[in-house]
């Protein structure tokens, strides 16, 4: 869909509904219908086919706002990040409208699949879950669990696991950040994930490539073994709508505890980069990293500013 189309939605409340793409002269009318730490996404309605943000109008009433993204990690699908009505507007069918126009459009741009991912602490929750079945959506599912950290904490939670740290520098592993290589390291690590997923040694979610674009060089750690080998990654990635790091990725091919010396380095690096109050949020995946989402549960919760559960649930975009 092209910005400068108009598309004419249905909804109970009245037949003048409007469902069009935002662009730059809405931002000031729609900045209350989403939070601060979505206004980054909003504040680019020209994010090329990678942004699809809808708007919906009641006349010159900025009813609805849908916010949604190309996966970075999973082809073909596009992330719903926000959908929002305004309370005078609520129960009139507007959100269905808003998320049936998200699929139109997707078809068009050639996506698969629509992604849905939110908190377990999420208001109106049970009405969001009651509207995804609605629309065909799948059944929720536990998706990942989410721990937000002040660096300036990082002695005391990683203090039970200096031992492993020390073992694996005894070992030979070394960590060091992206940014202090001396070539360019995104090469070496599309190179070495090419080698081990030949090699069938590395499962498909831990390949680099599509965050390489996102990562922060500073921060973000790569493993090497006694030999001086690459041997695993732990991407760091700024998120300035939320004015925090994130660590979207982590894989090694030696020993799963081998990323708590990556994780050592790279909290350092943050807190001599952002200083010790910045903060970091680690959001492993249930399905892929699940020995990781107990370990944090049980050995990092008492250090975390807070900590909440993410479930996801998808929809596969009818093509016809």
């Amino acid at each position: 869909m092209r910005p400068d189309q108009r598309h004419k939605g249905t909804a109970s409340i009245c037949a003048n509904i409007e469902i069009r793409p935002v662009d730059r002269e809405d931002l000031a009318a729609l900045s209350r219908l989403t939070t601060q730490n979505l206004r980054s996404q909003l504040a680019n309605p020209e994010g090329g086919p990678d942004n699809c943000n809808l708007v919906a109008w009641i006349e010159n009433v900025p009813a609805g706002l849908l916010l949604s993204r190309r996966s970075l990690d999973r082809f073909g699908t596009q992330e719903l990040l926000s959908l929002m009505v305004t309370p005078l507007f609520r129960r009139q069918g507007l959100a269905r409208a808003l998320l049936a126009e998200l699929e139109i459009t997707m078809a068009s741009a050639g996506r698969t699949h629509l992604l849905a991912s939110w908190s377990d602490r999420l208001p109106q929750l049970e009405s969001f879950r009651a509207l995804l079945s609605r629309e065909g959506w799948d059944i929720p599912e536990p998706a990942r669990l989410r721990m937000s950290f002040n660096v300036g904490e990082r002695q005391d939670a990683l203090r039970t696991f200096r031992p492993l740290m020390a073992s694996a520098r005894r070992h030979g592993l070394s960590s060091r950040p992206m940014a202090a290589m001396p070539d360019e390291p995104r090469n070496l690590m599309l190179a070495a994930a090419t080698t081990f997923a030949r090699a069938g040694a590395m499962p498909a979610w831990a390949n680099p490539a599509p965050w390489l674009e996102h990562c922060d060089p500073a921060v973000s750690q790569l493993l090497f073994d006694e030999n001086g080998r690459l041997c695993g990654w732990l991407l760091g990635e700024y998120q300035p709508g939320f004015t925090r790091w994130s660590v979207p990725l982590g894989w090694c091919s030696t020993d799963a505890s081998h990323m708590l010396l990556a994780m050592d380095h790279l909290l350092c690096d943050l807190e001599h980069h952002g200083g010790p109050g910045a903060t970091l949020i680690l959001q492993p995946s249930q399905r892929n990293g699940h020995r990781v989402c107990t370990l944090l549960d049980r050995h990092f919760r008492p250090y975390a500013l807070w900590a909440d559960h993410l479930v996801s649930s998808s929809k596969t975009i009818n093509q016809a």
